[in-house]
């Protein structure tokens, strides 16, 4: 039974390889035979020339390479092919991918086209010295996408597909660093796409801007070259970060899960272990969270829709309110109905209804952008971490697989709240601070950073759960909160500082930011002082690579059998695992 079943899928793969191979091969032939006969002097070698670069500018890159829907379906569909799907389920594989990322698309459209003139009208109020930065990763990946693709930059070019493949190669690059964990010291495989798709996105265009943008005056293209360059720093510097920031949360997670063997692949894993090492000094992890008793009512804040739709709410009509109050007559038409020509956008929430109510309708229009958007990336990102997974166990078996952080709640409730009613509180005194120094006169320093319910959710109710770890309860009260405070100080002065150094002042982080610790504090301190110029940006840059992968050497991350060479010369002994482990 099992030998005729191993015999089908060597079968079907065999078939879904020879299928592929036939459409490209047809495809190819066509053209090159088409194209070279039409050409003024047919079948010259001139005319093949043309033939070939007509293939792979107009056939390969404009129908496959520039277009992220149909390059993530053609890899979901080639991944199953290679781990013995069969052609049918590559198929369905390729089509769930697609639609999974044309329905990310369709939920961006709805969430930047509301978000933005609201944002807009609040930077211009005091000449563009206020601006609100939402941060949150799907407001985050809407935004950067929106900047590859947008025309006050690149005209008619689009550059989204560069995301991608910074993506993709990063990836690459952290399988490669657990194959060569006995050098690098990593044993974990990030598979939680979602976030790396969001990373890869944010990392792309900001690198973009700090790096490559000033090497040459901004003619609204990115030549052949820059965008090379540019997906390989993006992506050595994503697959380096993932492979080691991954890997050093197995000894932390260890300790909540009881042992569990799995590793966190999210959006504040420096941070998490770093609560984990920091808790024991704030408190006695034996007196933990998970012995309090909370009040019901607190229960009510775990629900995703119920939070995020109270928070987007309550900041849209602040925002309004600000607007308004500052000048009625740029935001609301003299009947008192309809918002003006700037925010008609928001007339449509719900048709000829007032505007009081059409702010209602449309912040939950941007709460159902947001899940439309959450639903689309887990589509297609399901299918890929399939695929994915596949082939990294065919090249690195036994590797540690870096998931979701939510994996770790069940094991640690209360200590979730605590550190998500922490965060609150931190955060929020920070945007408390960041609004106060925003209106000094004629500052052009900070932004107002804004944490919406994702961003306060998994990542302060995160590091409650790690603080708790080593120092329980009062560790996971006061870390979050602490940390949470100066993500905002950072974020708020590194966004801006991105925007004073983007062309035109046009910046990646006009829609939003991730909003999560390591990319607040680590990224947002790297990206804060390279915006000044871009050989600095280089030097930093590089330097964080190399610190890295140095970090991923020396951390003691609970899945060693032998102490690293700079473990060693640091004196820093970590606790090995038996070798036939």
């Amino acid at each position: 039974m099992i030998n005729n079943l191993e015999k089908r899928k060597k079968t079907n793969l065999i078939i879904g390889w020879i299928v592929f191979a036939a459409i490209n091969l047809i495809i190819i032939l066509t053209t090159l035979l088409v194209k070279s006969s039409q050409h003024k002097i047919p079948w010259s070698g001139q005319a093949w020339l043309d033939a070939f670069l007509f293939l792979l500018n107009k056939i390969y890159l404009d129908n496959f390479f520039k277009l992220p829907a149909v390059l993530l379906g053609s890899l979901t569909f080639i991944g199953y092919l290679v781990i013995g799907r069969g052609l049918r389920e590559s198929i369905i594989g390729f089509l769930k991918t697609v639609i999974g990322f044309i329905l990310l698309q369709i939920g961006s459209g709805t969430l930047v086209s509301l978000a933005k003139p609201v944002f807009d009208g609040i930077s211009k109020i005091s000449g563009s010295s206020v601006g609100i930065v939402p941060l949150d990763p799907y407001f985050s990946l809407a935004s950067q996408q929106n900047f590859f693709s947008n025309k006050d930059i690149f005209g008619n070019n689009s550059y989204v597909s560069l995301i991608s493949f910074s993506f993709i190669l990063g990836f690459a690059i952290n399988i490669i660093m657990v194959a060569l964990k006995k050098w690098t010291n990593t044993n974990s495989l990030m598979i939680t796409g979602h976030v790396m798709l969001q990373q890869a996105a944010v990392v792309t265009a900001i690198f973009y801007v700090i790096l490559f943008q000033d090497l040459r005056i901004f003619d609204g293209t990115i030549t052949f070259g820059e965008q090379t360059g540019l997906v390989i720093i993006s992506g050595l510097f994503l697959g380096i970060y993932w492979a080691t920031a991954s890997t050093s949360t197995i000894k932390g997670t260890n300790a909540v899960t009881q042992n569990a063997g799995f590793a966190i692949g999210h959006q504040q894993m420096w941070a998490i272990t770093a609560s984990y090492k920091l808790g024991k000094y704030l408190g006695n992890k034996e007196d933990s969270a998970e012995h309090k008793k909370l009040p019901s009512y607190l229960k009510i804040f775990e629900d995703n829709i119920f939070t995020q739709t109270i928070i987007i709410l309550s900041l849209f009509l602040t925002l309004f309110i600000v607007l308004i109050a500052v000048d009625p007559t740029k935001v609301i038409e003299k009947d008192l109905i309809k918002f003006t020509k700037d925010y008609d956008i928001w007339n449509k929430s719900f048709g000829g209804a007032n505007f009081t109510l059409n702010i209602i309708g449309g912040s939950l229009k941007i709460v159902a952008s947001l899940i439309a958007i959450i639903t689309g990336v887990r589509m297609f990102i399901t299918e890929l971490q399939q695929s994915f997974h596949g082939i990294s166990e065919k090249i690195i078996p036994g590797a540690v697989v870096a998931v979701d952080v939510a994996a770790v709640y069940g094991f640690s409730i209360n200590s979730v709240t605590f550190g998500f009613l922490s965060g609150v509180i931190g955060q929020f005194l920070g945007v408390a601070l960041v609004i106060a120094l925003s209106l000094i006169p004629g500052q052009n320093v900070v932004f107002i950073g804004i944490p919406l319910f994702i961003t306060l959710f998994f990542n302060s109710g995160s590091l409650g759960v790690y603080a708790n770890a080593s120092g329980g309860w009062k560790a996971a009260l006061l870390l979050p909160g602490i940390i949470g405070f100066l993500e905002i100080l950072i974020i708020s002065f590194a966004s801006r500082a991105l925007f004073n150094g983007s062309a035109n002042n046009l910046s990646p982080l006009s829609g939003g930011y991730i909003g999560m610790a390591d990319w607040n504090l680590f990224f947002g301190l790297l990206f804060w002082f390279s915006s000044y110029h871009f050989a600095v940006a280089w030097i930093l840059v590089i330097l964080a690579i190399i610190t890295m992968i140095l970090i991923g050497m020396i951390v003691d991350n609970g899945s060693q059998t032998k102490a690293t060479f700079l473990q060693k010369i640091l004196k820093i002994n970590p606790v090995l695992l038996p070798e036939n482990k």
